[in-house]
């Protein structure tokens, strides 16, 4: 096994742990943030407009994107 190989495999490992971490940190989040928004009295018209969907966001990432790089230049 060469030294790349052996770097490779350690990568892969660390990714897995990290997942792994990160699932078990999203359910602690979650639950955090539902415990805020029960304790603060949101409802669900509070979010309206604020959470957009990923395609939207995409897509708006992207044209401010090009639009900063037009007026850099």
């Amino acid at each position: 096994m060469t030294r790349v190989d052996e770097i490779n495999a350690q990568i892969a490992k660390l990714e897995a742990e990290r997942d792994d971490a990160m699932q078990k940190e999203r359910a602690n989040v979650l639950a955090k943030m539902k415990a805020d928004i029960k304790l603060y009295g949101f409802k669900t018209t509070d979010f309206k407009g604020v959470l957009a969907t990923r395609k939207k966001r995409g897509a708006t990432m992207a044209a401010k994107k090009v639009a900063a790089k037009k007026t850099s230049k």
